[in-house]
């Protein structure tokens, strides 16, 4: 008998616990990604250092001081109780390696930044929180605190540029990239893909060797535009970026337009297969599973990289970004992504301690300028804002004063490999749409800058720039 009073004493105890938890336990997943060179780790390092100092330090300096402020209750106390990082568990998604990168920055002898990703990253972090009001901390003494798990998803930024993608046939999409591969500077550095292109049959038969080739070509072609020209606009994203994929079957195809039409049996059937096939497993396996189960997305950006390349980076980029801000307005109103749960996309402008505070906001008028300029990315479906943070700060402000006795706003910072710091100057940073007479000037080379020293412990804060009013525009709403 006491047995069996057991068992159902711990039935009981265990229906209490599953009630409790579907009561106070909510999941906000934030989907968090970039071109390549945005920024991506160390953006994610810092701002999971920072709210676990927000609790573990409270000594410290407030590293987060808006987001500590809209976290505040009626009565002037934190509402977060604690942060801590949740197991890995047996998720299909590698865990994010958060104490290693942070081990990188913070080696006394001589800090470096971690090296950047190219795989999708996971990491859990669990938000214990009080209610705001008396009423509802009357709420937490039966029930207990509210609990907010924050997943956080790092995923390739190229694989957003198969986005745009999905809504076209294999020839709309050939036609396209074969119109950008005739212009400089891609012509030249695509021109071995272009000469293969010229030899092929029009009715040449379906061959394993031939697309392979072509494939191996186009990529390389890809990977020329991103490397010595720095272009952005390079589609599939996965052929730069493939992730657990790897070189397979799937990928070999290429754009061609020398056929008349994808018949069986033909190359341009296979290759017209291959693409398909590339749409749905791009679906299948990340666009539904992940993407549309985000709550909110973070899209990093690199403005001043882009602006100080040039013109043509800078384009090229703008089209990027526009097309897959165009891409989310129509996918999330009228799309295959329609009824899915993203609310919120901010885009933000990464590095913005290398120009002075006065520029700063310059960074983020640019940036909307850039996404807001393409055809169709004024849906209303969900919220959309722009930003600009540092995720961490290697620079200080300062006054320069010139021969002509005007003080000049300069950033102070040291460069790798250097151990003093001296002023750099960009010059002005356009503060919306860049103007034609801005490319007529030379370009300020962008210095890569030391990181500072971080302290050790994965529960120190560290410097940053705007993380803390990023956090309150994305996910206060929702804590």
């Amino acid at each position: 008998m006491v047995s069996v009073w057991r068992q159902l004493l711990d039935g009981a105890t265990v229906a209490v616990d599953t009630a409790r938890d579907l009561a106070n336990v909510d999941t906000l997943k934030v989907g968090i990604t970039g071109l390549s060179g945005a920024g991506k780790t160390v953006f994610m390092v810092s701002l999971i250092s920072n709210l676990l100092a927000m609790v573990r330090n409270q000594g410290a300096v407030d590293s987060l001081p808006a987001f500590r402020k809209a976290l505040t209750d009626d009565s002037g106390q934190l509402r977060l109780l604690d942060v801590s990082i949740e197991s890995a568990g047996p998720s299909r998604v590698p865990r994010f390696a958060f104490e290693a990168f942070r081990s990188t920055l913070a080696q006394p002898a001589r800090p470096d930044w971690p090296v950047g990703t190219d795989k999708p990253a996971r990491i859990v972090l669990r938000l214990t929180l009080s209610a705001r009001s008396t009423l509802g901390r009357l709420k937490d003494t039966f029930l207990g605190p509210r609990v907010v798990r924050l997943e956080l998803l790092d995923y390739p930024g190229e694989w957003l540029l198969d986005l745009p993608l999905l809504e076209q046939s294999y020839e709309e999409w050939s036609a396209e990239t074969l119109r950008l591969l005739n212009e400089a500077p891609r012509a030249a550095l695509s021109e071995a893909f272009r000469t293969f292109l010229a030899a092929l049959s029009p009715g040449a038969p379906a061959d394993d060797r031939t697309a392979e080739h072509g494939f191996q070509l186009y990529r390389e072609a890809l990977r020329r535009c991103r490397r010595e020209a720095e272009l952005r606009w390079l589609q599939p994203g996965r052929f730069l970026t493939p992730g657990p994929w790897g070189d397979v079957p799937l990928h070999h195809f290429f754009p061609w337009a020398g056929a008349p039409g994808p018949l069986p049996g033909t190359l341009a059937g296979q290759l017209h297969e291959r693409f398909e096939a590339y749409k749905r497993e791009s679906r299948e396996s990340f666009f539904e599973p992940y993407f549309s189960a985000f709550d909110r997305q973070i899209v990093l950006v690199d403005v001043l990289g882009a602006l100080f390349a040039g013109r043509t980076a800078f384009e090229d980029t703008s089209r990027a970004l526009g097309r897959i801000g165009a891409s989310y307005a129509r996918h999330l109103t009228g799309g295959w992504l329609l009824g899915r749960k993203i609310r919120h996309v901010a885009f933000v402008a990464t590095k913005a301690d290398y120009v002075d505070d006065l520029q700063r906001p310059h960074l983020q008028g640019m940036l909307a300028s850039m996404i807001e300029a393409a055809p169709g990315a004024h849906g209303n479906a969900l919220g959309r804002s722009f930003h600009f943070v540092s995720s961490i700060r290697c620079t200080s402000d300062a006054n320069a004063p010139a021969k002509d006795g005007v003080v000049t706003r300069v950033v102070m910072g040291t460069k790798l490999g250097e151990e003093h710091q001296r002023a750099f100057y960009p010059g002005i940073v356009p503060a919306g749409a860049v103007p034609p007479v801005f490319w007529t000037k030379p370009y300020f080379v962008l210095p890569r800058l030391r990181p500072p020293v971080l302290r050790p412990g994965d529960a120190q804060p560290v410097d940053h720039i705007n993380i803390d009013s990023l956090l309150v525009d994305l996910i206060g709403d929702a804590l």
